[in-house]
């Protein structure tokens, strides 16, 4: 039985995207985000793919735990040969049709293998689609579009692996997330570990996100002050402040 929708033609309609925007890259190789170029980012989303489609066919992960998966990717990026634009966009093409392919209704186990329903699996590849075009498209100065339901389907994505980005220093406190026209959930910080609860209880922050504000700030392309002062993410309750060193307490997916 294939995945469920929408997020199965969410990430096939962000890889066409994707894959459209790469072939605009032309003749250059401009600096996309971190050490990576655009043509590297291409790269990377073309591999992650094909990582995952081993995963959903019964393969290990080579990350054992979160903090080896940057440089798991580095070493993908760097066995990708052909770095033309169109050869790029190809194989995105063809990692996202052996990806769906392979995408069933199953639990697949992940990076420090943990497990996750696929559906998880595949909302965040919209993540990296959705987030990586961004980069591509800024270093290329070209539009690109985060609908606000996809994102929503990114932030139900990544709470089954949100705790293991936590640092284990962050503070504890209690926040109540809110994304508008998506999910509620509570995030609970004690001893050094999170854990995703239910909406309700008492709480230290009230957090109401629109989720591509929330996704942006959550992966690291913007801080929190700008959509804030835009009323793009508000934050309220005994201890406000919090709101804004929420990402500080979580490393960069």
């Amino acid at each position: 039985m294939s995945a469920p929708a929408p997020v199965f033609e969410q990430v096939d309609e962000a890889i066409d995207r994707f894959a459209a925007l790469v072939r605009r890259i032309g003749p250059a190789d401009p600096p996309a985000v971190g050490h990576w170029s655009v043509r590297d980012v291409a790269a990377h989303v073309a591999w992650a793919m094909d990582l995952y489609t081993g995963l959903l066919d019964g393969g290990a992960s080579p990350a054992a735990d979160i903090g080896q998966t940057a440089a798991l990717s580095d070493a993908g990026i760097a066995g990708v040969v052909e770095r033309e634009p169109e050869a790029l966009a190809r194989a995105v093409e063809q990692a996202r049709d052996r990806y769906l392919a392979a995408a069933r209704d199953q639990t697949v186990t992940w990076h420090a293998g943990l497990r996750l329903p696929v559906t998880a699996l595949l909302g965040l590849t919209l993540g990296e689609a959705m987030v990586h075009g961004l980069d591509v498209a800024r270093a290329l100065d070209q539009p690109w579009q985060m609908p606000r339901t996809w994102a929503n389907t990114v932030f139900e994505a990544v709470l089954p692996v949100v705790p293991t980005y936590l640092d284990q220093a962050a503070a504890p406190a209690r926040f109540d997330v809110r994304m508008r026209g998506g999910a509620r959930v509570t995030f609970a910080i004690a001893d050094g570990a999170l854990t995703v609860e239910p909406p309700g209880g008492r709480v230290d922050c009230h957090i109401d996100a629109d989720p591509v504000a929330f996704l942006l700030v959550f992966y690291g392309r913007s801080g929190p002050v700008a959509p804030a002062v835009r009323g793009r993410i508000l934050a309220w309750g005994r201890r406000p402040w919090l709101g804004f060193a929420l990402p500080r307490y979580f490393h960069r997916p």
